[in-house]
């Protein structure tokens, strides 16, 4: 039986303290490494995910922080910075996320706290970017059964979930788009959900997600919000891209004991109920139950000393998901996991940088794999 959401009422992101899930979003001074790329070789790529068609979007702070994609099946993979919104230059982008089609990506600008605008744009360095909403957050694509694209945004960073389902002071909005050219809208908004669902839709446009203060995923059918991990902060949400019914959000924990049914617990890389933060990444259905995870230990056996995961997002194809492995204040390998959502079959993970030069612990990576 579905139930609403019980927690606290509506309090806005400045009265609340959380801890940290990348926010509120302060970059530290960073110098891009010189051309070419420091990314792992192409034939690696391929061999990994069984495609000769990888991109990778991410984000790097060179003082300011701006969106970056590689295209893997280039003659010569090389990093290619996008230009920003003409006039804000010097606000942070996060959060890239490539389209179905591989073509194009949506991001949003802001300085930690406020929002500067969520943005479409082709994977050109000559690109122009087009505003989707000046309020916009989390960007999320979406098609629908005919082949319609959409991108959903939320109004609100950080989700804050309240206690009816009256519409409140945030909400969730989808915008038809096109990509002939250099992108465009098709008509306007249509608010979809009365919350701040900052994790995306399952793929029969049923369900939303959201993470931060709480967890939920919101019935459209029945206007109904969905506790996950009730009482417990989560970071990170994202929905997976093949869901039909019933639908699986990824998240990472906040210290402490979970509020989930979990059937690992006992498992040789799961042994506490008792967690540290950030040292899971938990995959979990409607019915609160864990149905796959992937431990930081497994990272830190086959890379080496990591303190925790940041960042994890759902690739396009749902075997497969992108997230860093934190080295320090300042540092980051991006880290692609397959199997991930099968726990029948063994996760196996691929650093995609290798040597000397690293990400930022805020590069907020996403993987697209074409066929």
């Amino acid at each position: 039986m579905k139930t609403k959401l019980s927690v606290p009422a509506y309090i806005s992101i400045a009265s609340i303290l959380l801890f940290s899930c990348n926010f509120p979003y302060q970059p530290k001074q960073f110098v891009l490494p010189k051309i070419p790329s420091f990314f792992i070789a192409a034939d690696s790529i391929t061999s990994f995910t069984n495609s000769t068609n990888v991109k990778i979007a991410y984000t790097l702070n060179e003082g300011y922080q701006y969106v970056y994609f590689i295209d893997f099946s280039s003659a010569t993979p090389t990093p290619v910075r996008l230009k920003k919104p003409l006039g804000k230059e010097s606000i942070p982008a996060t959060r890239p996320r490539i389209s179905p089609d591989g073509t194009f990506v949506v991001y949003y600008l802001t300085p930690g706290k406020d929002l500067e605008g969520a943005y479409l744009q082709r994977l050109d360095n000559a690109s122009t970017p087009v505003l989707i909403a000046a309020n916009g957050a989390e960007p999320h694509w979406w098609m629908d059964s005919t082949g319609q694209l959409y991108v959903l945004y939320s109004d609100q960073i950080m989700s804050v979930l309240s206690t009816s389902l009256t519409p409140n002071l945030n909400a969730t909005y989808r915008q038809k788009v096109s990509l002939m050219g250099d992108g465009s809208l098709v008509g306007k908004p249509e608010k979809i959900a009365p919350y701040a669902m900052n994790g995306g839709m399952s793929k029969n446009g049923r369900y939303l997600c959201a993470g931060y203060q709480n967890a939920a995923f919101y019935d459209l059918a029945n206007s109904v919000l969905i506790p996950i991990n009730a009482g417990m902060q989560t970071c990170n949400p994202s929905i997976d891209p093949d869901t039909a019914y019933p639908p699986v959000m990824m998240f990472l924990n906040i210290e402490g004991v979970q509020n989930l049914n979990n059937p690992f617990l006992g498992n040789a890389d799961f042994p506490s109920p008792q967690i540290n933060k950030h040292q899971l990444i938990f995959i979990v259905n409607s019915a609160n139950r864990v149905v796959d995870y992937v431990p930081l230990t497994l990272a830190v056996s086959k890379f080496g000393a990591y303190v925790e995961w940041q960042e994890p997002e759902w690739s396009n194809n749902p075997r497969y998901s992108m997230a860093l492995g934190i080295i320090d204040d300042a540092d980051a390998d991006g880290i692609i996991i397959k199997n991930v959502g099968d726990n029948q079959t063994p996760k196996e993970l691929l650093r995609i940088t290798p040597g000397k030069f690293k990400l930022n612990t805020t590069s907020t990576p996403h993987l697209w794999i074409g066929k």
